[in-house]
């Protein structure tokens, strides 16, 4: 736990005017002398934050599993796994949803490839520039009659929609290459590698335990009903409590490197460079949270049960443990709208548990990874928009064996190119999905 103190200090206590990092490779990559509280002298960057798997054209709730709307329910009665109680639990569009983010950090550094690798203060501050240091709390419904309530002054209920229709929420901050340009003789830009999210609270408004409903979670300083499922998501099922003691929480942040990415060691089509000159940019952060929502069970401490919404565990099989975390995905990717490229998808047919997502040529980890941008297959073309120049591959992806939110199935791909220095190209590609 004493990380998650060194990255609470690091918040107070970091400065707002340093010079260029120390890698000799980063020159022009500077952390921003503008006060982070300034958020309003952002001129060039959008940061945009999103809670779908799909970058375009999401399902909406009432298309998730299937076309029915339910949530995705894990095995109960087998192993470890204690039945569910299940009275009352909403549809999946009627569920209420209140998230409270701390910040956004990105990082320009190549030394260290994970949070472990953070020992101290000194370590946190070096390592991270502190773009999106405010506070945001968003909501599907409101959480209290009292107008005090985070989410009411924030507009939250809004930017909960926009964070799950596919927009994206706008998140404030400032610019981190507002001190560097780069240089545009030799044409180098900033170059960032990671991206973290820090949740500090996420609560799911259905929960029950003791056959009746959960009733006093905290959030934002209220009681509300549900289950705050940030600390079952900390780590991953069957993590030993020795474990705990140096793993960094994976909601804290929810950590994406591009340095994992691509088999040569490398990053992927410039996803996360900022380039020089003064074009305005998106920067797009996005995580898999609307398409899999899943009912899970566990015993607490006590031996109680409680029987809660959480995240598919797709990737990390729940089965009982008071963990149950490593399948909340993130990815970020920067984005030049005037240069990045539109691709129309012709073949498919439309499955509501099929979709077209797009990778680089050379990343693996697939589908470990979240796609690059991706849309559920629909009958007729399927556009999918802001594709910058490199080299990528097109797959028709399945979510049948079996059916958790999260399409694991490869089921055919082919490759295509976006050349660079174009004007908004738009690219046609013939794919058949399922």
């Amino acid at each position: 736990m004493k990380y998650i103190f060194y990255l609470f200090v690091s918040i107070l206590f970091s400065s707002c005017d340093n010079g260029p990092f120390k890698n000799k490779n980063f020159e022009n990559v500077r952390k921003t002398s503008a006060p982070v509280i300034s958020t309003l002298f952002n001129s060039r960057m959008l940061l945009l934050v999103k809670g779908t798997y799909a970058t375009d054209n999401p399902l909406t709730f009432n298309e998730t599993n299937g076309g029915t709307g339910a949530i995705h329910q894990d095995t109960q009665g087998t192993d470890n796994d204690p039945n569910f109680d299940l009275t009352g639990l909403p549809s999946a569009s009627n569920l209420p949803i209140f998230i409270d983010f701390g910040e956004i950090r990105i990082s320009s550094k190549t030394d260290k490839l994970n949070l472990e690798a953070i020992q101290n203060l000194r370590d946190s501050i070096r390592f991270w520039d502190y773009i999106a240091p405010e506070r945001q709390v968003y909501c599907t419904t409101a959480y209290t009659i009292f107008s005090t309530n985070s989410c009411f002054r924030q507009g939250g209920i809004s930017r909960m929609q926009e964070f799950f229709d596919g927009n994206g929420a706008k998140y404030p901050s400032n610019d981190p290459s507002s001190d560097a340009r780069g240089n545009a003789i030799t044409n180098s830009g900033s170059q960032y590698y990671h991206v973290g999210v820090y949740v500090r609270n996420f609560v799911t408004g259905w929960a029950r335990e003791n056959n009746a409903n959960k009733i006093n979670t905290r959030f934002d300083n209220f009681e509300v009903i549900g289950s705050n499922i940030v600390p079952r998501n900390s780590f991953t099922p069957s993590t030993t409590q020795s474990d705990k003691s140096f793993r960094t929480p994976l909601m804290f942040p929810v950590f994406y490197s591009v340095l994992k990415e691509n088999q040569n060691g490398g990053f992927t089509n410039d996803d996360m460079n900022i380039r020089p000159g003064y074009d305005p940019y998106i920067l797009e952060v996005r995580m898999n949270i609307k398409e899999n929502l899943m009912v899970h069970s566990w015993r607490n401490f006590q031996g109680v049960v409680q029987t809660m919404v959480g995240f598919s565990d797709w990737s990390n099989p729940h089965t009982g443990q008071i963990d149950m975390g490593g399948n909340l995905l993130l990815r970020a990717r920067v984005i030049y709208p005037e240069y990045a490229g539109s691709v129309f998808i012709t073949g498919g047919t439309q499955t509501l548990r099929h979709y077209y997502s797009i990778y680089g040529k050379f990343e693996k980890s697939i589908p470990g990874n979240l796609p690059y941008a991706a849309s559920p297959v629909r009958n007729g073309t399927t556009k999918i928009k802001y594709i910058g120049p490199g080299d990528y591959a097109l797959y028709c992806m399945a979510d049948t064996t079996p059916a958790d939110g999260y399409p694991e199935t490869i089921v055919r791909k082919i490759e295509f190119q976006v050349l660079p220095n174009q004007y908004r190209p738009q690219i046609n590609l013939n794919l058949a999905c399922p």
